[in-house]
């Protein structure tokens, strides 16, 4: 293995919750007459911060504060989430890193409280060294948490991975000085996670037989 630690996203990464957001989106959208809404155009317009996505799906931060939508949103995730799942590979491609002594962590734009629950939830906690949130609901850049993550490693940034969905989490990894892979069928369609120049993978299974 070229790698020593793997640092994860999680929406769409490990945790298959593409749905779920397109289902409170599309629901708060048809409640102010601002539909249709769909992956499709999910895909077209997610981008961080989310508050710029908010934006081109049309919200008027004018009549409704950007604070006041992400509190509607997170409470019809916080509503919906357990029913949905991991990746069908999550969980047999993280305990066959495991079993290769390659050490892992999850960051993640989420906030704290919630990634703790639903790794717990999930039963991925044990397989990480740390889980690194956010404060808030707001889902604003991890890079700086991600910064102080890496220092507090120890781990050389040439053996370390970053694996994410979106466009984002390559910018990330770019700018913490670590290799990124990218696993289509999340958050971002495959040919604008290929415009990164980053590789990418249709699944966990395909990135982890790309590792050897």
């Amino acid at each position: 293995m070229r790698y020593d630690h793997i640092i994860w996203d999680w929406n769409g990464t490990l945790f298959d919750d593409t749905d779920l957001c397109v289902g409170i989106m599309s629901a708060m959208l048809d409640k102010r007459d601002l539909g249709p809404f769909d992956v499709d155009r999910y895909h077209d317009l997610f981008t961080f911060p989310v508050r710029d996505y908010y934006q081109r799906v049309g919200f008027d931060f004018d009549r409704e504060p950007f604070e006041d939508l992400a509190i509607e949103f997170i409470d019809g995730y916080s509503e919906g989430w357990r029913d949905h799942s991991l990746r069908a590979d999550a969980l047999p491609v993280s305990d066959a890193l495991r079993h290769r002594g390659v050490t892992q962590s999850i960051l993640s734009a989420s906030e704290q409280g919630l990634l703790d629950e639903a790794t717990t939830h999930f039963g991925l906690t044990d397989r990480m060294t740390a889980l690194v949130g956010i404060d808030d609901h707001h889902a604003v850049s991890k890079l700086d948490h991600g910064l102080t993550f890496l220092d507090e490693l120890h781990v050389p940034v040439d053996r370390v991975l970053f694996i994410g969905d979106t466009v984002h989490d390559h910018e990330v990894a770019t700018a913490m000085g670590v290799d990124s892979a990218l696993v289509e069928g999340g958050h971002a369609r495959r040919s604008t996670l290929e415009a990164t120049g980053a590789p990418v993978y249709p699944s966990l299974t395909a990135l982890l037989a790309a590792l050897g």
